[in-house]
């Protein structure tokens, strides 16, 4: 899918990631084909390790704890790919996959791990990780 048919169609997740990135408290920076918010963990960001988690992709955009480059840039921009193919239909997608899979073993999520070069976390009796958050 061209990626400017994957914006459009994700359009409304992107918004969503937009006001979800208002309660950083922070200016986004446009990188890498994302709006990310990492400048600092402030509000949003602030709240995601206390929860064991990194970084949070919502259509296009990116809110992190940590500054996102390497392994955790191209895992997010793995979900932005995957926020391509579904469009509005990802985050019921995301959710009902959660529900079914949990966290460490939610396909999305493996998958995402794989496209980082990361070792899948699936079946492992330990809290996820900076980079599977």
């Amino acid at each position: 899918m061209p990626t400017w048919l994957g914006f459009i169609w994700t359009s409304p997740n992107t918004l969503i990631g937009l006001v979800l990135g208002l309660f950083t408290f922070q200016l986004p920076v446009v990188r890498d084909g994302a709006i990310i918010f990492d400048k600092a963990p402030r509000g949003l960001t602030w709240v995601m390790p206390r929860l064991h988690r990194t970084a949070m992709t919502v259509g296009f955009v990116i809110l992190s704890a940590e500054p996102v480059s390497g392994r955790l840039l191209t895992h997010e921009r793995w979900h932005i790919r995957q926020f391509c193919a579904w469009g509005p239909l990802f985050i019921p997608t995301y959710f009902l996959l959660a529900l079914v899979f949990g966290y460490r073993r939610h396909p999305m999520e493996l998958r995402a791990q794989v496209a980082a070069g990361e070792r899948p976390s699936a079946g492992r009796d330990r809290p996820p990780t900076r980079l599977e958050g």
